[in-house]
């Protein structure tokens, strides 16, 4: 007895279903972090602006602990790294900038002088001091003289001393400054100020002052200080 043979077509195998892939939400906390990243260059404008980069860190340590509880729910990490690495470097490069206007760049209303253009000219042994120290003088001009506090005893509430150009400068060195290289500085309005070794900028109204035992025809620089930084 023969079997019939079924000649129906075998139905083709479909391949297994793979697990099904999981949604991950976008970290909301590091898409914020990186925008208040690149916000934090405002930070060079001022120094109220470094509420953008510490925002900015801020979110990207939310970021960070949201991501460590569901890692598996999660996505967009890069932006959080990208956050915190603006928010620091803006700050610190902000901050730094700031920080170096502040003590280079003259207050407004005073006028900026370097240490060069209050020495005679070599080449007029006759000129005690230059044209210019002579114009603020006779103007009363408000000048803003970067330099170094002179070595003296007092360390602490100084209303009086003297600005030189040189930090290694002092009265038993060889060769001693020139006049021209010191001005006296009067501190105005009870401004009291503690010894520092660090370049300083002084502010206030240059003068010219006679001193018959002196040399140099007993004339020095002198400023009456409103404001040291």
């Amino acid at each position: 007895m023969s079997v019939a043979q079924d000649n129906t077509p075998a139905a083709t195998a479909e391949p297994p279903l793979g697990p099904e892939r999981k949604y991950r939400a976008v970290n909301g906390f590091a898409v914020a972090s990186f925008v208040f990243g690149v916000l934090s260059a405002l930070t060079l404008v001022g120094w109220s602006m470094a509420v953008f980069p510490i925002t900015g860190i801020l979110l990207a340590w939310l970021a960070f602990r949201r991501y460590r509880r569901n890692p598996e729910e999660q996505t967009g990490l890069a932006f959080a790294k990208w956050g915190l690495g603006l928010s620091v470097g803006f700050w610190l490069v902000g901050y730094g900038y700031l920080t170096y206007l502040y003590y280079t760049a003259a207050p407004p209303g005073y006028l900026p002088v370097a240490y060069k253009s209050l020495q005679p000219d070599p080449g007029l042994p006759d000129e005690l001091v230059p044209p210019l120290a002579e114009e603020l003088h006779k103007n009363k001009q408000r000048v803003f003289v970067r330099g170094y506090m002179f070595r003296a005893r007092q360390r602490a509430g100084i209303s009086e001393f003297v600005l030189v150009d040189d930090p290694g400068a002092c009265s038993f060195c060889a060769p001693k400054p020139k006049v021209t290289q010191l001005i006296l500085v009067k501190l105005q309005g009870g401004l009291r100020t503690e010894f520092t070794t660090r370049m300083i900028g002084v502010g206030g109204v240059f003068s010219l002052h006679k001193e018959p035992e002196k040399e140099m025809g007993g004339l020095y620089y002198r400023i009456d200080a409103d404001i040291i930084k």
